[in-house]
């Protein structure tokens, strides 16, 4: 069975007869012979273009220059010069290029870097006393049996599949618990344990419970700014008329701006507290998260929202682009 990279014009015109024929792309290939991966991207052609001959491949557009590809041949034509992939790669690490894993950040659009950018400009010189008025809030999920991130072992040839050189699994992570909490300045806020799925309802439901009675015990004055993310339950009508009857002003937040949401660094540091605790079942989960909280120290909340104006400035001086934040 052909399963070369073109076909001819000539199985072109028996693919479309075949297929006015009403044969299917299977059928169409066992006839002709053909892999019924070269019958479906026939199909796709004729379908498209309705141009039965085969049209010159475009080709991938060149990494290296003439000058760099002069200077490959000359290396090449040395004798004195024989280098292997292994003495590149150590040159390379001598310069500092080392081999890492890519940083994973959220795709950042045009658009959505140029709002990004117009955020960080207008509040790049707010002071420290106006960011102790912003509460920061966030919705979280912990896993009981999730990711430790990327962990190595060393073993032989046919050990793959030992106890000591596997990692288990478990479907759906063993269950996990989704948490609504906030923060300021002054230290770490209330936190809520979800029970079953978040709607508009429910959510103002936690802003009720949760959000009012922090907002009234830290006396932060009539200028208390509200920060949350832009999901639909926060945008929401039902939302932004409950904050506007309670005199809270939401901060308009840029989407896709993980480094410039510092609650996600203290979801990070009850997320290595799970990890070290290992619950055995959701309620130890739950008494886990609950627990380390409210450890979280003031200093550990001051210095990240002392951190905004440096995040505002990475992001203007990277146009945008995700920064180490």
């Amino acid at each position: 069975m052909s399963k070369g990279k073109n076909i001819t014009s000539n199985q072109r015109v028996m693919i479309r007869v075949l297929l006015d024929q009403n044969l299917s792309q299977v059928q169409s290939a066992k006839k002709l012979e053909l892999s019924r991966y070269s019958v479906q991207n026939a199909t796709k052609h004729i379908i498209k273009s309705a141009i039965l001959e085969n049209v010159p491949r475009t080709r991938r557009n060149r990494n290296t220059t003439e000058r760099i590809d002069g200077i490959i041949r000359r290396l090449s034509e040395d004798n004195q010069c024989s280098l292997s992939v292994n003495s590149i790669r150590r040159r390379l690490v001598e310069v500092g290029l080392n081999g890492r894993v890519p940083r994973k950040k959220p795709l950042a659009s045009l658009k959505n870097r140029r709002v990004l950018v117009a955020f960080a400009r207008e509040h790049l010189t707010w002071s420290a006393v106006k960011w102790t008025k912003v509460i920061f809030s966030n919705e979280s999920k912990f896993n009981r049996f999730g990711s430790d991130g990327k962990k190595y072992v060393r073993r032989r040839p046919g050990e793959e599949f030992m106890p000591k050189c596997k990692i288990p699994t478990i479907k759906h992570d063993g269950g996990l618990v989704m948490v609504w909490t906030a923060f300021n300045r002054n230290g770490p806020g209330p936190l809520h344990i979800v029970e079953g799925i978040m709607d508009i309802t429910s959510y103002v439901r936690i802003l009720e419970n949760n959000l009012l009675p922090y907002v009234r015990s830290q006396r932060l004055g009539r200028n208390r700014i509200f920060l949350q993310d832009n999901d639909p339950k926060h945008s929401s009508k039902a939302t932004k008329r409950w904050l506007h009857r309670k005199k809270i002003t939401i901060m308009e937040w840029p989407s896709h701006s993980p480094d410039l949401n510092s609650i996600e660094h203290l979801r990070n540091d009850v997320e290595k507290e799970v990890q070290r605790q290992k619950p055995s079942n959701i309620r130890e989960l739950e008494a886990v998260i609950k627990k380390a909280w409210p450890q979280i120290s003031v200093q550990r909340c001051a210095n990240l929202i002392d951190s905004m104006p440096r995040r505002c400035y990475a992001v203007i001086n990277n146009f945008g682009y995700p920064t180490k934040y």
